[in-house]
C-alpha cells in the first residue's frame, strides 16, 4: 500500500467513524496539511467513496457505502448542539416538551421535521416534541456513540442541571 492509500484508508475510518466531520476537523485528526487534505478528499468524492454535505458555511462528510439516508441526516443534526439535545432528550423520554422554545430552536426543529425525524407541535408556551422513528435515532446513538460521546455527555449534564 503507497503513501497515498495508506491515507485514504485513515480518511475514510475517521469518516466512517464519525459522520458529519468537517473538514477542519478531518485535518486535526489526521494532521494532515490543507493542500493534501483537500486533494484527498476531492479524489475520494470524485471515485465515489465519500460524499459531502454542505451545512451552514461548513462541509460535513459521510463515508458512501457505510449510512443510509436517514442515519446521515441524524448526524447532520447531531453536529448541531440544539438539534443534538432536542434529539437525545426525546429519545430518552420518548416524547419531550421544549419551555419557551427560542427561534434557533423552532428553526432546529423545522429543520428536523422537513427531514423526517420528528415532529412537534407548538402549545401555548412550549413546542411538545415527538421522534418520528425512536428506534432510529437510538440505533444511531448506539452506533456512534464513540464520536458523540463527549457531546452526549455534555448534553446530558446539561440536561441534568435543568431539571
Amino acid at each position: 500500500m503507497n503513501e497515498n492509500e495508506s491515507f485514504r484508508s485513515k480518511l475514510i475510518q475517521i469518516i466512517t467513524e464519525n459522520p458529519g466531520l468537517h473538514f477542519r476537523e478531518l485535518q486535526r485528526r489526521t494532521g494532515a496539511a490543507v493542500g493534501k487534505l483537500d486533494y484527498h478528499l476531492y479524489q475520494m468524492e470524485r471515485k465515489g467513496e465519500i460524499y459531502s454535505i454542505k451545512d451552514n458555511r461548513l462541509v460535513r462528510f459521510f463515508s458512501s457505502t457505510e449510512d443510509t439516508m436517514m442515519e446521515r441526516r441524524i448526524a447532520m443534526h447531531m453536529r448541531n448542539q440544539i438539534s443534538k439535545e432536542v434529539l437525545i432528550r426525546t429519545a430518552i423520554a420518548g416524547e419531550s416538551e421544549i419551555p419557551k422554545p427560542s427561534s434557533d430552536t423552532i428553526k432546529a426543529l423545522d429543520k428536523m421535521v422537513h427531514d423526517g425525524i420528528l415532529s412537534y407541535e407548538i402549545k401555548a408556551d412550549s413546542a411538545r416534541v415527538s421522534l418520528n422513528n425512536k428506534e432510529v435515532i437510538i440505533n444511531f446513538l448506539k452506533k456512534y456513540s464513540r464520536s458523540f460521546i463527549d457531546s452526549v455527555a455534555y448534553s446530558i449534564f446539561r440536561m441534568l442541571d435543568e431539571l
